[in-house]
């Protein structure tokens, strides 16, 4: 029984720590126990699903930025947030990194530093011609093993320019380097082909599945370089066991912020356009099922590519500038999809199963127009309506009654169906960066809301209906990066911008 003597906040927190925040689209294995939040979206799935009961419409319509949050660091922040609810000495601390190739815990409460580490000097520049990080340190979010106290971050080191790619694993409690890590991606091979650190760009996010570590690596803006795509497999208990698969063309990079999903086997991986062209496909525009230390069984079973690749490939339209999501479709056949989303504004629903080859997809529904219109990390929730699907286009969205126009978030009905006929919910306006959405719910299925950052400004919708919940309270956090999106954690909003984390909470 909770004291009712307690004050409003500390209700709310006992609250939103009495339903775990595992609760997930789909049945990939849960990073999060408790409250914490161990990788992008939350999941493996990379749902952006956070069950959060304090949340509820009413509630949220309430929030205020948290005056003695303060939250603040050194450095630029192209990754999202992280939070461990055991960290040092049992208290909770959230994990930001920067492109300084620092790694920082921060106090829950206060937001003051608890730990810092350094990985290695950050390169101002990839050598390589093209770019426009600067420095370009660590990119990507992290991931953590709460059991075995650990974070895992990659990251270009080097000074002028990239010298060399590594991967760390360090202790949650003092940012302590792991025994036998980093691994240097430089030294390793995917057949005959050797890593070349400078083309390379570390931007997806990092997945922990089955006790692999698994590390995705892009090209630069600008596509310089003789660069492929590649998934580096590790064995996080044993880090000299390792492996990788590459592209088998120039280009087709997987770099899409938002990181691979996995439904509990492996992941799933997107890559982009080639950047020689080829008469015949090779890697590009295609989906992959990666698994043990970076291995790509070639069978339709395992990869899907559409039939307008050369098509894609021509205009630069890549599948691989958007992350996947995995979800489960009650009465849908199949009942699992991976969620893939082109450039060109196509949404592929593909059997997680049976990924299909060339051609191979369940569904292919068009939701924006244009070559260059969608880059994103999707989210998906459940509501009594069904699976939804929700995500930001840069322009061309293809929404109801013709609005709103420009960048949107946008949700998709996925309805059950042999096979499910998807269907434009709504579209909520989107300004500034475009930036990707989460979605909280009370219980997993009820008073769902999707959460973006709006032009410096947190915006919550009602995820049935689009109708705006809460429009930021007049308070901007600024410096929010392009694809980043927010996390929520006991009924608080928390994102991260250059130099800062903001905070959110009901009153």
């Amino acid at each position: 029984m909770i004291n009712p003597r307690l004050p409003r906040t500390a209700i709310l927190t006992l609250l939103a720590g009495a339903c775990s925040t595992s609760t997930r689209t789909g049945n990939a294995p849960a990073a999060a126990s408790g409250n914490s939040v161990l990788e992008r979206n939350n999941h493996a799935s990379r749902d952006g699903h956070f069950v959060q009961p304090a949340l509820t419409r009413a509630a949220a319509a309430t929030l205020v930025r948290d005056a003695t949050f303060a939250g603040t660091f050194a450095g630029n922040m192209w990754a999202s947030p992280l939070y461990l609810e055991n960290g040092p000495g049992g208290r909770g601390v959230f994990f930001v990194v920067t492109t300084g190739n620092d790694v920082i815990a921060l106090d829950e409460t206060s937001g003051a530093a608890v730990w810092t580490h350094n990985i290695g000097a950050s390169p101002m520049n990839s050598g390589a011609g093209c770019g426009s990080i600067h420095p370009i340190g660590i990119l990507s979010t992290p991931v953590i093993d709460a059991k075995a106290r650990t974070i895992y971050v990659a990251g270009a080191i080097g000074g002028q320019s990239i010298a060399r790619h590594e991967v760390h694993a360090l202790s949650v409690d003092d940012g302590s380097l792991r025994a036998g890590w980093p691994v240097d991606v430089s030294k390793l091979s995917a057949g005959t082909l050797a890593f070349s650190p400078a083309p390379h760009n570390q931007r997806s996010a990092l997945s922990l599945v089955g006790g692999t570590l698994y590390v995705a690596y892009g090209g630069h803006v600008g596509d310089c370089g003789p660069y492929h795509g590649w998934v580096v497999g590790i064995n996080a208990k044993d880090p000299t066991q390792t492996g990788a698969w590459a592209t088998g063309g120039q280009g087709e990079g997987i770099w899409a912020a938002g990181g691979m999903a996995s439904d509990g086997t492996g992941v799933f991986a997107v890559t982009g356009n080639s950047t020689v062209g080829t008469a015949t496909h090779l890697d590009s525009e295609e989906v992959v099922r990666i698994t043990g230390l970076g291995t790509l069984n070639r069978t339709s079973s395992n990869l899907y590519f559409p039939a307008s690749w050369r098509a894609m490939d021509g205009a630069d339209a890549d599948f691989g500038s958007n992350s996947p999501v995995y979800i489960e479709v009650p009465g849908a056949t199949p009942a699992s999809f991976v969620v893939a989303l082109s450039k060109d504004g196509h949404l592929y629903l593909l059997d997680s199963k049976n990924l299909g080859g060339q051609g191979g997809h369940v569904v292919d529904f068009t939701v924006s127009m244009g070559a260059m219109s969608i880059h994103t990390a999707p989210a998906a929730y459940t509501t009594a309506q069904g699976v939804h699907v929700t995500f930001s286009t840069d322009s061309g969205a293809l929404c109801p009654n013709g609005g709103p126009t420009g960048k949107v978030i946008m949700s998709v009905l996925i309805p059950a169906g042999k096979p499910p006929m998807p269907q434009v919910e709504w579209c909520a306006a989107l300004g500034g960066a475009v930036t990707a959405p989460i979605a909280t719910t009370t219980d997993g299925r009820n008073e769902a809301i999707v959460w973006f950052m709006n032009n410096g400004k947190l915006n919550g919708v009602d995820g049935d209906t689009g109708d705006l919940v809460f429009a930021g309270g007049g308070d901007t956090c600024t410096g929010i990066r392009q694809w980043t999106s927010p996390i929520s954690v006991k009924g608080r909003i928390i994102a991260g911008g250059d130099g800062h984390l903001c905070a959110w909470s009901i009153p």
